[in-house]
């Protein structure tokens, strides 16, 4: 990687800009300032510095760097895909770097298949003017998508198995980086367009690339599948793509504001709200709303509608995504499709109005899920009512506003003829985790085993267990965030130094921040570990010393590859600091 491509971009890059476009920035003196987009607050704690075009989280992440590491950090890219981003932001063109200033094999194979996508795209579209494409173009203005639609969002037609092949192959292209771009497929008879006789939509990602097509037939035929969509590719991930997320980005960069975003199952959908008016429609992938694309979403707004189809797996992929929405900050409601229907069937049948009266009458995420446990249990059942009950004290136990809590507990009340008194009694002994973010998606057992799994384990256990029981030889001024590296450790840590005095007292109160997995592991801390009088003190300073320097070698050596990457000069200094503190600690 050539250093002075890399200053020349950051030059160019003026990273207060840069970072403006994700979160809500105040100046104060020479910073600016914004609560940090990489961990939950309520107090700003991420700053940038403008003259050194740097940021930094002063709050419980403590990352930092250039505008290369947080494009990485904040699109979850690989490096060099954070600089081909800023690259192209900057009008710098990509052969700067893929040629004798080769950022590396995988990246320039990226360019040549976003290159290809770019042209795939246009012979689609290019179709639809043609006399055989005449019948897709007819389909369309059947469905009320006029010429403007189709331009916003590009649509295209498959003509056949060979047009779209003869033609990106004449422009260059092999038939491997076809296949590998998901536009070829091979049979028995040979080379052919997976698309084909197809209406084309296609897949733009947030960074205002082609990255997949999505195929519609015109009509229905048992024998040949309605919809066909690329599979994951080298610049395709179905997990970390929202369709039309580049109009939102278009309405942002025009400061139109987005006072909210309609979250559908399909790109139909999303092309015929937008046909419709509603401009802020997206669409999920197909595949199980991630965290990644809520956070993309709430680039753009922090109140999002979930406008599913009015059928039961519609329903139940409303249900899954709910959480992860929240999770992500943002605030929920969910737009009751009348059955069968989707949004697309309800604005031709009800038009702009009917569906702006569906936005209207949407739930809130603690009524939806209410209605969908009324749904599953029986309440002439007093074992059903009991179930009911609970379950629904585990969704309003989720509720920060305790006003808003008291209201559901009076519903419950009124549903069941169980008095408002018990329903609290009952709320109060059930303990929750509120963590249904990122690690509430992944694996307890696998998160339980990598803690265990841990090199340091011991140590960990050891000064967690005296911080717990409030040992005489415990310093609580310790910066426990430098010591520990796992978000477990910190939790309990952070916990137990805020509670000093009551110490164990308020364990119950530690049991509602960590999930299931995670208090089989606080039970070991508080119910087995045994400690040995004499020696602890000076074991509890060796951990410390033992975690501290473990801390500090691992955030060298990334800072040490991140040098290699970008040559960013600020590293060196931190390198440097760090190297310093290690030394102490011999």
């Amino acid at each position: 990687m050539s250093a002075e491509f890399l200053d020349e971009l950051l030059a160019k890059t003026d990273i207060v800009e840069l970072i403006r476009e994700y979160v809500t920035l105040t100046q104060k003196g020479g910073r600016f300032w914004a609560c940090c987009p990489f961990h939950n607050e309520n107090t700003p704690s991420f700053s940038i510095d403008s003259s050194k075009q740097l940021w930094y989280c002063f709050g419980a992440c403590q990352e930092g760097g250039n505008a290369i590491t947080f494009i990485r950090k904040i699109e979850n890219v690989d490096n060099g895909d954070a600089i081909r981003i800023l690259a192209k932001k900057a009008g710098m063109e990509i052969s700067e770097f893929t040629g004798k200033k080769n950022i590396g094999e995988s990246s320039e194979k990226k360019e040549r298949l976003y290159s290809l996508m770019r042209l795939a795209a246009k012979h689609y579209h290019e179709n639809l003017f043609t006399p055989q494409g005449a019948k897709f173009k007819k389909y369309l203005g059947n469905r009320g998508i006029s010429d403007s639609i189709i331009k916003r969002f590009g649509i295209g037609a498959s003509i056949d198995g060979n047009k779209a092949i003869d033609f990106l192959t004449s422009q260059g292209f092999t038939e491997k980086e076809l296949k590998d771009a998901n536009i070829a497929q091979i049979s028995e008879k040979g080379i052919y367009d997976p698309f084909y006789d197809r209406i084309i939509i296609p897949i733009i990602n947030q960074f205002g690339e082609i990255c997949a097509f999505g195929g519609r037939t015109l009509e229905k035929d048992p024998d040949f599948a309605k919809y066909r969509n690329s599979t994951n590719t080298a610049i395709f991930e179905k997990n970390k793509t929202v369709f039309a997320v580049n109009l939102l980005q278009r309405l942002k960069k025009d400061k139109v504001k987005i006072d909210f975003v309609i979250l559908c199952e399909g790109y139909m959908d999303v092309v015929a709200l937008h046909s419709y008016g509603f401009n802020t429609a997206v669409a999920s992938m197909g595949t199980a709303l991630t965290f990644n694309q809520a956070k993309q979403i709430k680039n753009f707004s922090e109140k999002v509608y979930i406008s599913f189809d009015g059928d039961t797996a519609g329903q139940k992929n409303a249900l899954a995504g709910l959480d992860v929405l929240a999770a992500a900050g943002l605030t929920v409601r969910v737009v009751q499709m009348p059955v069968g229907l989707d949004p697309d069937d309800v604005v031709k049948e009800y038009g702009k109005e009917g569906y702006q009266k569906l936005l209207d009458k949407a739930i809130t995420l603690p009524e939806f899920k209410i209605k969908k446990l009324l749904e599953k249990f029986n309440l002439e059942d007093l074992e059903g009512k009991a179930k009911f009950t609970a379950e629904s004290i585990a969704v309003i136990k989720r509720i920060d506003n305790e006003i808003e809590q008291e209201e559901y507990f009076r519903r419950i009340s009124a549903l069941t003829g169980y008095s408002v008194e018990v329903i609290r009694r009952q709320a109060d002994k059930t303990v929750l985790s509120p963590l249904v973010a990122e690690e509430r998606l992944a694996s307890n057992i696998e998160e339980q085993n990598k803690f265990k799994e841990d090199k340091n384990y011991k140590a960990k256990a050891f000064i967690l267990a005296s911080l717990a029981v409030g040992k005489s030889f415990v310093d609580y001024t310790e910066d426990y965030d430098l010591i520990f590296d796992d978000k477990f450790s910190k939790i309990v840590a952070n916990f137990f130094v805020a509670n000093a005095k009551e110490k164990l007292e308020s364990v119950a109160s530690l049991y509602a921040l960590i999930d299931d997995g995670q208090q089989k592991e606080l039970d070991y801390l508080l119910n087995q570990y045994k400690f040995v009088d004499g020696d602890d003190e000076q074991k509890y300073n060796d951990c410390v010393k033992i975690l501290k320097k473990d801390t500090l070698e691992k955030q060298k050596a990334k800072l040490e590859k991140e040098w290699e990457q970008t040559k960013d000069m600020s590293l060196l200094k931190q390198m440097k600091e760090i190297s310093e503190m290690i030394n102490e600690l011999k």
